[in-house]
């Protein structure tokens, strides 16, 4: 004969607590239950194996919990937008991540648009990092490069160009150079307009005034 079991639960709404972050639990005032106090329920979410996703809301905020006919155990099921906490978009085209900090990953689906704002520090660490578009923008006031860099197509500069080197030379460039509507000017002595003392025919002339 099969064993017959009794089953009840509940679907309340309450204020998160207490937060017991290393085991992804939480305590949950149910005012409609006189304002019962649950004891520490585990919270729903997306994935916690190989593959996992880590997210707990703060205390204060408003969660739903499906909970025992005797209040003892149950789980958290999420978090509710209400008028106190409202909604990060209106589109159903967003998908959006925000932080108490400011900080907001976003994704159009409309446009394809994949924005991440933030007033902090961006980090990406790989073996190999690959950024392929058909145009890149780089608007910053300074940029560094820390290790070699090697451009493989043209290289095209607006605002001037200041270098330096360590080792015996400050610059090596094979190839030939072509200067064109400006000039070479060196330590001071021009390559265009630069004049030599004591020049004879034949003779050899000095360094340049």
């Amino acid at each position: 004969m099969q064993k017959l079991y009794e089953f009840g639960a509940t679907l309340q709404f309450g204020l998160v607590e207490a937060i017991d972050a290393g085991r992804h639990m939480l305590k949950v005032n149910i005012p409609a239950l006189e304002n019962m106090h649950t004891d520490w329920l585990p919270m729903l979410t997306a994935a916690a194996g190989g593959n996992c996703f880590y997210s707990l809301p703060d205390v204060g905020e408003l969660v739903a919990c499906i909970l025992d006919a005797r209040g003892e155990s149950g789980v958290v099921l999420g978090a509710l937008y209400n008028q106190n906490d409202t909604a990060p978009a209106q589109s159903n085209d967003m998908w959006v991540k925000q932080f108490s900090n400011g900080t907001v990953i976003s994704h159009d689906r409309k446009s394809g648009e994949v924005c991440v704002q933030t007033s902090g520090t961006v980090v990406v660490e790989a073996d190999t990092v690959l950024v392929k578009a058909s145009d890149i923008t780089l608007d910053a006031p300074s940029t560094t490069a820390t290790g070699s860099l090697l451009v493989q197509g043209k290289l095209t500069y607006q605002g001037g160009m200041a270098g330096s080197g360590g080792g015996s030379a400050a610059a090596s460039i094979a190839g030939t150079i072509k200067v064109k509507g400006g000039d070479v000017v060196a330590d001071g002595k021009s390559l265009k307009s630069h004049t030599h003392p004591d020049l004879t025919s034949g003779g050899h002339t000095g360094t340049p005034d």
